[in-house]
C-alpha cells in the first residue's frame, strides 16, 4: 500500500517536471503563437516524452499485456497526464508570459 502510493507520488513529480521543461520547449518553438496553443502542446507534449517510451516497452515486452488491456492502460494514462499535465501547463505558461514580457520602465 505505502509502495503504491509512493510510486504514484514519484510518476507526478515525473509528470509535473516534464511539464514544466515542456512549457519551456513550447515557449522557445511557439514564441509567437497564442498562449493557448503553447499550453496544449506542453500539456501534451510533458507528459508524452514520460509515458510513450513506457508503453512502447509495455506493449513490445513479450507478453506484458495483451491488446485491450494496452488500449485501457494507455487510456488511463492519457486522463491522468492530462488531469496533471494541463493545470500546470496553463499556470507555468502564464507565469512565464508575464516574467518574459518587455517592460520599458526597466531602462527609463
Amino acid at each position: 500500500m505505502i509502495a503504491a502510493v509512493f510510486a504514484l507520488v514519484f510518476v507526478t513529480i515525473i509528470l509535473v517536471m516534464a511539464t514544466l521543461g515542456a512549457v519551456l520547449v513550447a515557449r522557445f518553438l511557439f514564441g509567437g503563437s497564442y498562449a493557448s496553443r503553447r499550453v496544449i502542446a506542453a500539456a501534451i507534449g510533458g507528459p508524452l516524452t514520460v509515458i510513450l517510451p513506457t508503453l512502447v516497452f509495455v506493449v513490445l515486452d513479450a507478453g506484458a499485456v495483451d491488446a485491450s488491456g494496452a488500449i485501457g492502460f494507455s487510456i488511463v494514462l492519457v486522463i491522468a497526464s492530462g488531469i496533471i499535465g494541463w493545470p500546470i501547463a496553463h499556470f507555468a505558461t502564464r507565469r512565464l508570459d508575464r516574467l518574459t514580457r518587455f517592460d520599458p520602465q526597466v531602462f527609463e
